[in-house]
């Protein structure tokens, strides 16, 4: 009897394989078991042109559906491996960095550090929690029926997603935080769900007994997480958020000046550091490479600093054209109830390039009120390799000498002749990436130029040099000025 039974059974699996036929389809070995291979790499858009399409929605906190076929890509930086970061993933390519909110755990397991993931976003809603760029769905508020960016349901994920190649961790490396543009709204605006670190910060309830977030009542919760302060830091300006759902809620923490890594989100004007797991607070290593730094916020920069003014040519009605400003850094204007015209140059201290083979120049700078004219025509960042110091054109021109000089009609009609640096053998004029249109506070940050030809000489020099002219005077702010 048993015979007929196994015989049976194999004639069932063998008319059972006979159905399946020729014609059944085998899954590709290349795709991803997760999300939606279907979809393909068309009219994708970087993160930041999406930030800046969507700025009015993502600003006011409010949220809409994308209706365009949009697509993105980006690494995964940071997920819920350890708690803190609750059904979402930030994911950043170049230009920028959003959130990406979904209904569903264990996003870890699919989405790890370091996963490229390409995002179709039509038929998502995008928009701004506490002015925090997120992609998602719609939340309802169960008391009053208001509705805000909130989660997609994992389905609707699902068929939205696609995984770019396999993992890989290396990919994903953290930027180091500019304290200095703590609240600095545009800096804010570009940077805002980077994965970045901080450096040299002293958590202010560290005492080896506190823990990062307390049930017990010794702190309050928003929201279920703690808010810890950052020694020097108002917590209006910067906190570090944790979960009191996180693994590591109740580690105590860490003594002592700290290097902090997280997820850096924002809620309105205040930095919200979300870390990943507590492997991301380490001591505090010095690494900057810089050769040469300086910031100009010093209130007596003028005697302590390391850039010197000299005014080559200087109206009498007044008494300088660069100044300094704690807020705003070094600060040229040849305005004074009406415009003048001038020409004053900024020159740094030597800096020494002598053993190095390649070197960069930043800072960030702003240009306003000049008059529809690009503020490149008429201010330059010189470098010069022989420079001394006192007046740039002493080894040039006598100062009654008009040879080289720019001629300037003044609004009385009489001509100004001012020295034309663009005529100096010895200094010259760099390439700078990036300049403002020249109507506007907003600082163009990280403006760069290669100083790598001029590497092998130990005095270099750099001049910020303002001219202007008795019908345009603008004002020109220099910041955060760095040789690496």
């Amino acid at each position: 009897m048993k015979h007929f039974q196994y015989i049976i059974i194999a004639l069932v699996c063998t008319l059972f394989t006979a159905c399946i036929g020729d014609d059944y389809d085998e899954p590709g070995f290349n795709d991803s078991p997760w999300g939606n291979n279907a979809i393909e790499e068309t009219n994708v858009m970087t993160i930041a042109d999406l930030k800046m399409l969507y700025a009015n929605t993502i600003g006011g906190s409010m949220m809409e559906e994308v209706k365009d076929d949009i697509k993105i890509k980006g690494i995964v930086t940071g997920n819920d491996v350890a708690g803190n970061i609750y059904n979402e993933i930030a994911i950043q390519d170049e230009t920028g960095a959003i959130l990406v909110c979904i209904a569903q755990g264990g996003l870890f397991g699919y989405l790890p550090v370091g996963q490229e993931v390409l995002i179709d976003l039509k038929g998502l809603m995008i928009g701004g929690y506490g002015n925090q760029a997120e992609i998602g769905g719609v939340y309802t508020n169960a008391n009053t029926g208001a509705q805000s960016i909130g989660r997609m349901s994992r389905f609707l994920w699902a068929d939205h997603y696609k995984l770019l190649g396999k993992p890989d961790p290396s990919k994903v490396v953290p930027e180091v935080f500019d304290k200095d543009l703590m609240d600095d709204a545009q800096y804010m605006n570009l940077n805002a769900g980077k994965l970045m670190t901080i450096k040299g910060v002293t958590l202010k309830d560290a005492d080896g007994q506190n823990v990062f977030a307390p049930t017990d009542g010794s702190v309050t919760l928003t929201a279920n997480c703690a808010n810890r302060e950052l020694a020097g830091i108002p917590s209006s300006e910067m906190v570090l958020r944790t979960s009191s759902y996180a693994d590591f809620a109740s580690v105590p923490l860490p003594e002592g000046e700290v290097d902090i890594t997280g997820i850096f989100t924002r809620y309105r004007n205040t930095w919200q550091i979300l870390i990943r797991d507590e492997n991301d607070i380490k001591p505090h290593e010095e690494t900057d490479n810089a050769i040469f730094r300086e910031d100009f916020k010093d209130d007596s920069y003028k005697q302590t600093g390391t850039f010197a003014p000299y005014d080559v040519y200087l109206p009498e009605e007044l008494s300088y054209v660069w100044g300094f400003d704690a807020r705003y850094g070094a600060k040229a204007s040849a305005f004074l109830n009406q415009t003048f015209a001038s020409q004053s140059w900024l020159i740094s201290q030597p800096i020494d390039l002598s053993s190095v083979r390649s070197a960069t120049l930043s800072f960030n700078h702003a240009c306003n009120k000049f008059g529809g004219e690009a503020p490149q025509t008429s201010c330059y960042v010189m470098i010069s390799t022989s420079y001394v110091d006192g007046n740039p054109y002493m080894q040039l021109i006598s100062p009654n000498d008009q040879q080289g000089q720019i001629i300037i009609e003044g609004q009385t009609g009489q001509d100004i002749f001012i020295l034309n640096p663009l005529q100096l053998p010895d200094w010259h004029l760099l390439e700078i990436s990036a300049w403002p249109e020249g109507n506007s506070w907003t600082f163009t940050n990280g403006a760069t130029a290669d100083l790598t030809p001029y590497c092998g000489n130990s005095a270099v020099r750099i001049a910020f040099v303002y001219t202007s002219t008795e019908n345009v005077a603008g004002t020109w702010e220099i910041n955060h000025v760095k040789v690496e």
